[in-house]
């Protein structure tokens, strides 16, 4: 992410959602950020920042504004990604239309939006739920000839 007084941005840190593999709004919000970071730090070309203070000032206010959203869709993808039958109850949850608005408008505004604290206890009880149908009626994951991955999975 900042390597000497190279500010990595995007795909380069990292910036990309593994639910949904998106990277272009995050390259071009980070580069943003370490371009205005860098340029404050400058003081008007009077001198040039070190490594620490552009950890200090990019990547801490990145991380600020998006770490939640990416360790929101982390915990997404390692719940639902991990099998069919987590996959069936994701399905099954995004019937719901308070799932479909707060997936909307986080889509939207890059941030995770939980903006019903009673509904998201509620969408809480309808995951677990959700996931408990989804692994006892799917059918099993189909072997992987990887044995790594098979090893993985025990």
């Amino acid at each position: 992410r900042v390597v000497v007084r190279a500010a990595l941005v995007g795909d380069a840190a990292g910036y990309v959602t593994k639910c949904s593999g998106e990277g272009i709004y995050f390259a071009a919000k980070s580069g943003r950020m370490a371009a205005e970071a860098i340029v404050k730090l400058m003081q008007g070309g009077s001198r040039l920042p070190t490594e620490a203070e552009i950890k200090d000032t990019y990547i801490r206010d990145y991380d600020r504004a998006y770490g939640p959203t990416y360790t929101v869709l982390d915990i997404l993808q390692k719940v639902f990604y991990s099998s069919n039958g987590a996959r069936e109850a994701f399905v099954e949850l995004c019937e719901s239309e308070y799932v479909q608005q707060v997936t909307f408008d986080s889509y939207l505004y890059k941030k995770v939006q939980g903006n019903n604290p009673l509904k998201d206890l509620q969408l809480l009880g309808e995951t677990v739920s959700s996931l408990i149908r989804g692994n006892a009626m799917a059918k099993p994951d189909a072997p992987i000839n990887n044995p790594v991955e098979s090893q993985k999975r025990i």
